[in-house]
C-alpha cells in the first residue's frame, strides 16, 4: 500500500489483522503501542506482528507511506513483538517493486517472487534497538507523551510532576518501576532516538541539537554517544549505507 500524509495527521488506535512492515520512503513517523514508541525515519522501518494495537503519528511536512501487509500464515519465522529494522537497498526497492503490482498479484507470476524475496528479506533484517519504553500510568503517560510531541520541552521533575498530578517522588517511582530507566534516562533516550530521527532527514547536528533541547552540538553528540552507544553521524552513516 502507498499513501501519503501531512505533519500532524494521525491515525488512532487500531489493529491489523496480518502482519505489517511500516516504512517511509520519505518522512517521518511515531509508532506507538501500549508498552512503547518508535520513531521511525525513512532509513528504517517497524515491524508490527499481527494483530497487535498501534497508532501512527506524522512528524514530517510531507510522508511517502510504503507498508506490506503480511498473512499471519507467513509470520511464523518473523518476530513475535515489535522490532525497528534497517532497510536495505535491496529490501527498499523490493517494496517499490511490489507496489507496481496489483493487489491480487499472481503468486506464481512477478507479484509472487518479488512477494517471496521480501520474506526471504525480512528474515535477514538486523534489529536497532531504538525504542522508547512507555510508562502505563496515566499520570506518567501525560508527561510521556508531551515529550514525545516536543522532546525538547525543558522543565525540571519538579515541573512535570505539577504537570502530570504527582508529587516529584510519585512520578520519579513510576518511570523506574515501568520503563525501567530513571526519568533523566528516559527524557535523554527519546531525545537521542529523536535527534537520530531528525539527522537521517539531513538536518545538522546544530540544528538538530536545538530542536531537541540542547544548548550546544557537542553535548547532544556526546548525549547520543552515552545513549546509544555511538557518534551520531557515524549512526546516520550507518543507516544510509544498509
Amino acid at each position: 500500500m502507498a499513501k501519503t500524509w501531512v505533519l500532524g495527521e494521525h491515525i488512532p488506535l487500531h489493529m491489523h489483522r496480518r502482519g505489517q512492515l511500516l516504512h517511509a520512503v520519505s518522512g517521518v513517523m511515531r509508532v506507538e503501542t501500549a508498552a512503547s514508541a518508535w520513531i521511525v525515519p525513512p532509513a528504517r522501518a517497524l515491524w508490527l506482528p499481527p494483530e497487535l494495537p498501534h497508532s501512527v503519528a506524522m512528524r514530517s511536512h510531507r510522508i511517502e507511506m510504503r507498508t506490506i501487509y503480511i498473512d499471519p500464515s507467513q509470520c511464523a519465522a518473523l518476530p513475535g513483538k515489535p522490532v525497528l529494522v534497517e532497510i536495505s537497498g535491496l529490501l527498499r526497492e523490493l517494496i517499490l517493486a511490489l507496489l507496481e503490482e496489483p493487489a491480487d498479484y499472481d503468486e506464481t507470476g512477478r507479484g509472487g517472487t518479488v512477494a517471496r524475496l521480501i520474506l526471504t528479506e525480512l528474515a535477514r533484517l538486523q534489529e536497532r534497538r531504538l525504542d522508547v519504553p512507555m510508562p502505563r500510568d496515566p499520570r506518567a503517560l501525560r508527561v510521556a507523551r508531551a515529550l514525545l510531541d516536543d522532546s525538547s520541552i525543558d522543565r525540571d521533575l519538579d515541573q512535570w510532576a505539577h504537570h502530570a498530578g504527582a508529587s516529584r517522588r510519585t512520578l520519579a517511582r513510576i518511570f523506574r518501576n515501568e520503563t525501567g530507566l530513571s526519568f533523566a534516562e528516559w527524557r535523554a533516550r527519546l531525545r537521542a532516538i529523536d535527534g537520530l530521527a531528525r539527522l537521517s532527514e539531513g538536518a545538522s547536528v546544530a540544528e538538530t541539537a536545538t530542536s531537541v533541547g540542547y544548548a550546544s552540538p557537542s553535548a547532544f553528540s556526546a548525549m547520543i554517544h552515552r545513549t546509544l552507544g555511538s557518534p551520531p553521524r557515524r549512526l546516520t552513516k550507518a543507516a544510509a549505507q544498509s
